[in-house]
């Protein structure tokens, strides 16, 4: 194995398997994976010296960390585990480097959550020295996850300084004022939102008139109270976006505008930016513009509600309205799918909690035809934002590049292996009649897929089948809709693009950023929640789905918590598998019996590791 003898700097990144993954050259395009067995004791965000191995085999290189050049951290929140009467510390699964807790006054419990400071790296040892800075939270608390994801994640997000907060606000009066702005408040416009929401970013108005449909689509003006530059909208900058878990949400904004002064609330007028479209009964598009508005929600619905309307239509004004737009989202939807965007099936896990936090039941949240309704209009009002700001200014887009080459040589190899013909992702998606099968395939193909992201260059959409598209619907929640807001209004009322370059390329960095820790965040809550479901749950057969294969393991999905687990091959009796030519199955040498991607299979729980998140299973003593 040829190794490179320049070595080179970069930041690394450490993934959920516990190897490394490095920019090369910090080119996105040339990413290098790193072995757990040569990080060196690297962690998340270190700044590094690296050998290039160049593998003749593969068509990807990977690399060997040579020394650790400045460590991104010193303090840590993390879980503590205890071997060999010392306590240790565990901020990610598989880490590489162990952080030894010393001087301690008293012994610390299995999994209680801590906030430690390293003062000792010893670089050339096994272990890093740190002492104990705080307790957050005993391992029996009732918010000791939620407490531990909150102190992991968010201590960065800076707090909100009473004076930015606007103190006695006449929002009433405001409004009065607003004389440039489209009155829409007459039209009977609705929200649909999950029952649960504590701010609406988006409301919908919709009428059949002559054979034409008119769609309006407004989005709450956070702009008029964000101020670009002010330490409002650096600290809402910094922020990036909302979390929402069960226990609380913490918003981007200062509470009271997210859910007071700036969320489309019902019964009160507020002000929004519309989008307007005029479609033909084809829903082709006749005109469509874009504009400050004045609008009064008249009536709050939940995704439930709507459903009912669907089912049991009364035929009040709401009523049709509703069917209006269900109309109009069919037609939508199906002409999207058409031109190759992909419908692939992505559930949401939702929890029933006992009274120690501990999940006793997970539902999953697929999604309805009312959400499907919303987010056809958000699509909508989102392309048109992105085609009428990119002719005039630079928006920050959405972008969701195309897979690679040999990504989607393997999605042809996914397909070509459980299909008889030819087809596309959809197609394929839907020839499955199991809801089982048809996650875990669509859970195989999202793997082969990039991960969308923001940039100040447009790069398309290859998900939505968009030549452009940004995110512009939810300024409350997310400030790289916030910032096309503010670009929007610059052109509505003739102001020149203030924005430099440089500064847009600053703030993709920092969304990007936030975002993928907004998406760590609610990961890592999902799976201890899931963990601890399975460990409560642990003298119970499970049903499995296969998901793939390693070396040592077969992965299986636990249908009942949508969790990855590992089952053992060893734990196949009287055989020996070997992998297919396709490698979506296993074959038994002797019974020639195939398990392949796709079979459910039952399974007894092992072990739980909590530290490195994993579940390990084993057939059912019967069975073998």
């Amino acid at each position: 194995m040829p190794i490179s003898k320049k070595a080179f700097n970069g930041v690394i990144k450490i993934l959920n398997d516990g190897k490394g993954l490095i920019n090369h050259l910090n080119n996105k395009q040339d990413r290098i994976l790193v072995s757990k067995s040569h990080l060196k004791g690297a962690l998340d965000q270190d700044k590094i010296e690296y050998l290039v191995q160049t593998l003749h085999r593969y068509p990807y290189k990977k690399a060997k960390v040579v020394q650790i050049i400045k460590r991104s951290n010193n303090i840590f929140v993390g879980r503590i585990y205890n071997q060999n009467k010392n306590s240790y510390l565990s901020i990610f699964p598989h880490q590489s480097k162990k952080i030894k807790l010393v001087n301690l006054t008293d012994s610390l419990a299995e999994l209680a959550v801590v906030e430690v400071e390293v003062f000792d790296w010893n670089e050339h040892g096994v272990d890093a020295k740190g002492k104990l800075k705080k307790v957050i939270s005993q391992p029996n608390d009732t918010l000791a996850d939620h407490l531990y994801i909150k102190n992991k994640y968010l201590t960065r997000s800076k707090i909100f300084d009473k004076h930015q907060i606007p103190i006695n606000f006449n929002l009433e009066q405001y409004i009065l004022k607003q004389n440039h702005r489209e009155d829409f408040s007459d039209l009977n416009t609705f929200s649909i939102d999950p029952k649960g929401a504590q701010d609406f970013d988006d409301a919908i108005s919709i009428k059949l008139d002559n054979n034409i449909y008119e769609l309006k689509i407004h989005i709450a003006d956070v702009s008029e109270f964000v101020k670009e530059g002010t330490p409002l909208d650096e600290t809402a900058q910094q922020n990036g976006n909302s979390y929402y878990f069960p226990e609380k949400s913490y918003h981007m904004l200062p509470s009271d505008l997210a859910t007071k002064y700036c969320s489309l609330i019902p019964g009160e007028k507020r002000l929004a930016v519309s989008v307007c479209f005029k479609l033909n009964k084809s829903c082709d598009i006749i005109s469509q513009r874009i504009c400050l508005s004045i609008i009064k929600n008249k009536h709050r619905l939940n995704y439930d509600e709507v459903n009912d309307i669907l089912s049991n239509s009364s035929k009040t004004s709401l009523d049709n309205d509703i069917q209006l737009l269900y109309d109009v989202h069919n037609i939508l939807k199906k002409r999207r799918l058409k031109n190759g965007a992909l419908n692939l099936l992505n559930t949401e896990s939702v929890f029933n909690f006992n009274s120690n936090g501990i999940p006793i039941k997970i539902f999953e949240k697929k999604q309805s035809v009312s959400h499907s309704m919303v987010e056809e209009c958000m699509l909508l009002a989102n392309e048109f934002a992105a085609k009428f700001l990119e002719s005039k200014s630079h928006p920050i887009f959405r972008n969701h590049e195309l897979p690679s080459r040999r990504s989607f040589i393997k999605i042809e190899s996914l397909i070509s292996a459980f299909s008889n013909k030819s087809r596309s992702i959809n197609d394929f998606i839907r020839s499955f009649k199991s809801s089982k099968k048809q996650k875990v395939f669509s859970k195989l193909i999202l793997k082969k897929l990039k991960k969308a992201e923001y940039s100040h260059t447009n790069k398309g959409h290859y998900g939505l089948s968009c030549s452009n598209y940004i995110h512009f619907t939810s300024p409350i929640r997310r400030y790289a809709d916030l910032y096309c807001h503010r670009l929007l209004k610059r052109i509505l009322k003739n102001n020149k693009n203030s924005e430099e370059l440089n500064s847009i390329e600053k703030i993709v960095m920092r969304i990007n950023q936030s975002e993928e820790k907004a998406k760590n965040a609610e990961n890592e809550y999902n799976k201890l929640k899931k963990l601890k479901y399975i460990k409560a749950n642990n003298q119970k057969t499970l049903v499995c789905t296969v998901e793939g294969f390693l070396k040592k393991y077969i992965l299986v999905n636990i249908n009942d918590a949508n969790l990855t687990a590992l089952l053992s091959k060893s734990h196949l009796k009287h055989d020996r598998y070997r992998s297919a030519r396709n490698r979506y199955a296993i074959v038994g040498q002797f019974s020639r019996k195939t398990i392949k991607v796709g079979d459910e299979l039952k399974a007894c729980v092992e072990k739980v590791d909590m530290i490195n998140q994993e579940v390990f299973l084993r057939y059912p003593k019967k069975m073998n």
